[in-house]
């Protein structure tokens, strides 16, 4: 048997993983998109700064998994 290993740390998600897994929380089940500034509103009090939300943003956008609209008042989930 030997000495049992000790666990794994877990690993922290980048803050863009982090943002990302938070919208889809706040999309709910089968959401399909939820308003941007509701969004930044709970990012912000979960301590995201700005830049951070707007990289996750970029970077999401980037990936063609999120869309924000022109006006950025919307999120919707590709």
């Amino acid at each position: 048997r030997g000495i049992p290993s000790p666990p794994l740390p877990r690993r922290c998600p980048r803050p863009s993983e982090a943002i990302f897994g938070i919208l889809r929380d706040l999309g709910g089940p089968g959401g399909r998109s939820l308003p941007l500034p509701h969004a930044l509103e709970v990012l912000g009090a979960r301590g995201f700064t700005p830049a951070q939300i707007g990289a996750a943003l970029d970077e999401y956008e980037e990936l063609n998994v999120i869309q924000v609209n022109p006006a950025r008042t919307r999120v919707t989930f590709v």
